[in-house]
């Protein structure tokens, strides 16, 4: 389809996709609700379930499950596979039925009352199946599906990278689609409508519309399509009507045209959107209807400027994957919205939905709230495959490579959000080129792009961007400035983790080894000068890699840390300095390192606050240390090289925006730090410094360790969700809580090292000096499912024996299941023990080798 989008004006279904109006006489279904059980994955791309395999399932070993669901929500590992089965009603000698499938991972093939109807290989773009021919009259149609992400099956369809875990299973919503018996043909898993905008003046546009319609009827039908366009007051603008004859089975597309008066166009931040009705109707009877809202806009590249509706659009954003910690990619449409609730909140103007096609849910969003969007087509990271011994194919292009590339343009060819495809991300140039001419073959009216390591540079895109990380993975964080390297930025960013932390004045880290929270905090407020302050024209694009962490085999194994949400949804220090400079209309202001809670670095370290207000006033334990204005600060000289000199010729540190900063002394034991902007905000933390003995404090006394080298600190402030526990930030103890169970909230608790680090096995005790209760978090030695790990026999055991020294104790054990984080960062199943304690008791915690934190909730006594 190459004549229907002239150059740079799109209109773009919203709200449900148009698939999914559900609107008499089309009706669609969340199918949620399936039966799953494992199968075992073929052996080659080539091979295919045996025709009868439906049939042959039989009744035993099936597990109810919703969808969304993938494997590893069974136990099961990513590269198996699976079989999905419900029923469903049809009524099909009146009805049509379509089964829309929004994503799965990776291969699936679509059965009907054990007929074999369709099969897609894909997991990121949509199949939509006609099941009408298998189905029976009645409430007892099976619908099975048979899932693989099979490493050899799923090669070659752009499912599977070096950069991400694809998960397997049906991951993405499912809907059933009763239509008549002509409806709108969803072509290539489109909605079937493709909305074109031309001659846009300030007067009026022409808006055409080419509806891909079939009839499924047994006799031929002479139709009539009615569009109906609504301006975005909810006014009508225009209506136009298409006719033709179709013979039994056919599909035909049938083009109108709607002028509209004085056109509204979309834009950032100002989602002006249209609404169309599309009907299609036989003898005045209506078939099919499908409501959509849409945008109109102008996207092109001047002289090397992004060009949206004459204006230049200086690109300012994230990159985007798919994924929470707990549901991976089974991801559901509240998580998204939160996401983009976030996203609204930090201020992206563009977001780069990596590395494959999204749900339509996040275009649609996107949509909705006037954020631009570059969507790619899955050809990630192939050129690391001999780094990480990970193979996916994609070294030649192939049929289904270009299929899926189609299937990512038409299926979103309505979005105006999507302002920019792109062919590939660090991959075989030849592949991506020839991918690109794939898109351009279909879609002229956008720039096409390509994301480069560095030496890959297709020549058939129209721009390419840079994945920079100077300072990262070698080089200096300065080297940024450097253009034109640095003027198109598809990634750049750093890895954080929330219990790494070093002396404000070092830039000290070690790639997936050792990753400080500072060090990030330094390499951002670089990047941030430049891009908002110094140089905002010689950098086009900057995306900024990741808006959240998601699981990958790099940090530990386990996660890419660059995010700055963390996977568990909390934001970083980075996410808070990004949105000072994406947000001067928000106040922020945010007190860094708080998760750094007991520190052992000298005194006068320093507090470093984010903030866009003209000044902040920062007080420790109730006195001032003085006011600081937006502008004050630079960054250490100790952290440039030798050579550095600044803007003026001088060696000192850069001058950074948003930063204030004291090299204040703390006073040693518990700190209070408050922040005060001139906007009104204050924030405030609790922070300990070392000391030789630590001062009294009011709850706890006698604090005793029985190992020297394991040494107990009580600490006197909440327990946070998502935060740490232990007090080492050397990377010796990485432990974290997730959410936080209801028992322990507001509990002050008592820090150590590492307790499952056999040389740090340790018996505690106290006396309490008002009334509370103790609490004792631990280990259970078992892990969530999605972990995909047998329990752990010595932390079982040793957790067995600690339960029954705390039920000797008088602790009794909570019901309320719990799970946090051990060292290497994956989910582990927790317990919670409990006592009511009365001032003047004597509680004595025996050593075992395993994760716990005891806490004392003292609330109840202030």
């Amino acid at each position: 389809m190459k004549s229907l989008l002239p150059a740079f004006l799109l209109l773009v279904p919203l709200l449900l996709p148009a698939l999914h109006a559900d609107d008499p006489p089309r009706r669609a279904s969340r199918l949620g609700e399936w039966q799953f059980r494992a199968d075992e994955p073929l052996g080659s791309a080539d091979r295919q379930p045996a025709p009868d395999a439906a049939r042959k399932l039989g009744d035993d070993g099936w597990e109810s499950v919703a969808v969304p669901h993938v494997f590893r929500q069974s136990g099961l590992p990513d590269n198996t596979a699976g079989w999905y089965r419900t029923t469903v009603a049809a009524t099909p000698r009146e009805h049509h039925y379509l089964l829309h499938l929004e994503g799965a991972g990776s291969v699936t093939d679509v059965y009907v009352n054990g007929e074999h109807v369709g099969r897609h290989r894909g997991a990121f773009t949509s199949s939509v199946h006609d099941l009408t021919p298998a189905l029976d009259e009645g409430a007892d149609n099976v619908v099975a599906l048979r899932v693989s992400n099979g490493d050899r099956e799923a090669m070659n369809c752009l499912s599977h990278s070096t950069l991400y875990v694809t998960n397997g299973g049906l991951y993405r919503t499912a809907w059933l689609i009763e239509t008549g018996k002509v409806h709108f043909e969803p072509h290539m898993g489109s909605s079937g409508l493709y909305l074109t905008g031309r001659d846009i003046t300030r007067d009026s546009a022409t808006l055409a519309i080419e509806a891909h319609v079939r009839n499924a009827g047994a006799a031929a039908a002479r139709v009539t399509v009615t569009h109906v366009v609504e301006g975005p007051d909810g006014s009508a603008v225009g209506k136009a009507t298409a006719t033709a004859a179709l013979e039994p089975g056919a599909t035909r597309p049938l083009e109108s045209t709607v002028t509209i008066a004085d056109p509204e166009l979309w834009d950032i931040r100002q989602p002006k959107l249209y609404r169309v009705t599309s009907t299609v109707s036989v003898d005045g009877t209506a078939m099919d209807t499908i409501r959509e809202r849409t945008g109109l806009r102008t996207i092109r590249i001047d002289d090397g400027r992004f060009m949206l509706n004459g204006r230049e659009l200086l690109v300012r954003g994230v990159n985007k994957h798919q994924q929470t910690e707990h549901e991976w990619n089974a991801i559901t449409d509240e998580q998204l919205t939160w996401e983009w609730d976030h996203l609204d909140q930090l201020g992206a103007n563009t977001v780069r939905l990596a590395h494959y096609p999204h749900r339509r849910f996040e275009y649609r969003t996107a949509d909705e709230r006037g954020i631009a969007i570059w969507a790619e087509n899955g050809l990630a990271g192939q050129l690391w495959q001999h780094e990480v011994k990970r193979d996916s194919g994609e070294r030649e292009p192939n049929a289904d490579g270009e299929r899926i590339t189609r299937e990512m343009v038409h299926q979103n060819w309505n979005h105006p959000s999507i302002l920019f495809w792109s062919s590939g991300n660090e991959t075989y140039e030849k592949v991506a080129a020839h991918y690109a001419e794939i898109i351009r073959e279909h879609d002229a009216s956008r720039p096409i792009t390509y994301a480069s390591a560095h030496e890959d540079r297709p020549d058939t895109v129209d721009f390419i961007a840079g994945n920079t990380y100077q300072g990262w993975y070698g080089g200096h964080f300065s080297e940024f400035s450097q253009l034109p390297r640095n003027k198109y930025v598809s990634e750049t960013g750093a890895g954080t983790w929330v219990t790494h932390h070093i002396p404000q004045d070092e830039a000290r880290w070690k790639v997936d080894d050792f990753e400080p929270m500072e060090y990030g905090n330094l390499f951002t407020e670089y990047r941030l000068q430049s891009v908002f302050r110094d140089n905002p024209e010689g950098h086009k694009m900057y995306l900024w890699w990741n808006f959240r962490e998601f699981y990958d085999r790099k940090f530990k194994n386990n996660r890419n840390t660059k995010g700055m949400l963390t996977l568990a949804g909390e934001p970083k220090d980075v996410y808070y300095l990004h949105r000072a400079f994406l947000r001067p209309d928000l106040p922020v202001l945010h007190i860094t390192s708080r998760n750094h809670f007991y520190r052992w670095f000298a005194p006068d370290n320093g507090t470093k606050v984010f903030s866009n207000a003209d000044s902040v006033e920062l007080f420790i334990n109730g006195e001032s240390q003085g006011r600081r204005s937006n502008g004050d600060y630079r960054q250490p000289i100790s952290v440039y090289p030798d050579s550095w000199r600044n803007e003026e010729g001088k060696r000192e540190g850069r001058r950074i925006d948003n930063v204030f900063f004291w090299k204040a002394p703390l006073q040693p034991g518990r700190n209070v730090i408050e922040a005060h902007d001139s906007n009104g905000q204050r924030e405030r933390t609790v922070i300990y410094q070392w000391a030789e003995t630590d001062p009294e404090n009011e709850v706890i006394g006698d604090l005793e360790s029985s190992n020297p080298e394991c040494k107990a600190h009580f600490i006197d402030r909440p327990v946070e969700a998502q935060g740490a526990f232990y007090y080492m930030v050397d990377g010796s103890s990485d432990n974290t809580f997730d959410k936080l169970p209801e028992a322990i909230e507001g509990a002050s608790w008592i820090a150590t090292k590492r307790l499952s680090d056999p040389a740090r096995k340790t018996d505690l005790s106290f006396t309490l000096k008002k009334d509370a209760t103790v609490h004792v978090m631990h280990s259970t030695g078992s892990f969530p499912p999605i972990v995909l790990r047998e329990p752990k026999r010595e932390w079982v055991e040793a957790a067995g024996e600690l339960g029954r020294q705390l039920e000797a104790l008088g602790f009794g054990q909570s019901a309320e299941p719990a799970v946090w984080r051990g060292h290497d960062l994956w989910l582990a199943d927790a317990a919670v023990w409990s006592r009511p304690s009365k001032a003047g008791d004597r509680i004595e915690i025996p050593g075992v080798t395993l994760d716990y934190v005891v806490m004392i909730d003292h609330s109840a006594a202030e």
